[in-house]
């Protein structure tokens, strides 16, 4: 519990402990990341169902209760898995750079650096578009700023070599972004989507 919340202020020595105690995967799901992975998911359903997405002077859109909570509950079990499948293809990238980090190594450098955004994901309980985004767009630069401080001391690699494998693992990111939102179009073009009250 406290490393979570060390991360925000003082990141190097959180990583050096990080390290030092030499976490499991089921340590790191247990210690942070099932608590964590359930913030985006609960206030995202708050938001959808109950306050509802307004654009300008439009009526709120919402979803129903059934829908959201689907929705929601498909969100959580997406964020532990791609946790797990992120750290994979971090580890296996890892041999380019010359890390002989762990899996569990990569899995905590993936579930660490996410706090910012799992923390942003609150303001996502009364849903306004341009306070979600820029929250969400300084969350994702302090998670970068994280991974970049954490890769060097997780992979156990110099500087230099930790600054093209942070940027390597943020391409990585972003393509499974990509690849999350194109399953969700699928889905969406098959008739699995939200259902809106309005």
């Amino acid at each position: 519990m406290k490393n979570r919340f060390n991360m925000l202020y003082n990141p190097v020595k959180t990583w050096q402990n990080i390290k030092k105690r030499n976490f499991t995967i089921p340590q790191v799901y247990f210690r942070l990341l099932l608590v964590m992975a359930l913030l985006p998911p609960f206030f995202g359903f708050i938001g959808a169902v109950y306050s509802g997405w307004r654009i300008a002077d439009e009526p709120p859109v919402k979803l129903t209760w059934e829908s959201a909570l689907g929705i929601a509950i498909v969100a959580y079990i997406a964020i532990l898995v791609a946790a797990y499948v992120y750290s994979r293809f971090i580890h296996w990238m890892a041999k380019t750079y010359g890390s002989k980090a762990s899996l569990a190594d990569c899995f905590a450098l993936v579930s660490y650096s996410c706090i910012p955004l799992f923390l942003v994901s609150v303001f996502s309980a009364y849903p306004l578009l341009w306070m979600d985004l820029l929250l969400t767009l300084l969350a994702i630069a302090y998670s970068v700023r994280l991974l970049f401080l954490g890769t060097p001391i997780m992979m156990d690699i110099d500087e230099d070599k930790a600054f093209f494998f942070s940027n390597s693992i943020i391409t990585v990111g972003l393509v499974l972004v990509v690849g999350g939102m194109a399953i969700s179009v699928l889905f969406w073009a098959n008739g699995v989507g939200p259902m809106f009250t309005r």
